[in-house]
């Protein structure tokens, strides 16, 4: 009985950890990608402001 009980906590923890490591990897890949885009194909806010300043210079 102990055996299984130690079994199951391992497999606890082995998923937690492959959660976890993909929870990571797809944070890092969306922010590298919302790093790698332009302002205004975020938002049209951004992109509003832009054309506002570049109208006064």
């Amino acid at each position: 009985m102990k055996g299984n009980t130690i079994l199951a906590i391992a497999v606890c923890v082995a998923c937690f950890l492959i959660g976890y490591l993909a929870y990571l990897s797809v944070t890092e890949i969306v922010g590298f990608v919302f790093d790698n885009t332009s302002a205004c194909e975020r938002s049209l806010q951004d992109c509003t402001q832009q054309r506002s300043n570049t109208n006064f210079r």
